[in-house]
């Protein structure tokens, strides 16, 4: 059985994740997502917490 999911990113579609046995596999539909392109994960949450770190501003040291 073959389950799709589209991960949303503030309201933005950041790709889909695709159900491949036990695991989930990334598919960017934006360029800003594409570092994940391939990448699987265990759970779609997993694969949204993935997502929704690369819009997260990088930390600055002190």
């Amino acid at each position: 059985m073959t389950d799709a999911y589209v991960i949303e990113i503030d309201d933005e579609a950041a790709g889909i994740i695709v159900r491949t046995g036990r695991d989930y596999y990334f598919y960017a539909s934006n360029p800003r997502y594409a570092q994940l392109e391939g990448t699987s994960y265990t759970s779609p949450s997993k694969a949204e917490i993935a997502a929704r770190a690369l819009t997260r501003p990088l930390a600055r040291a002190s």
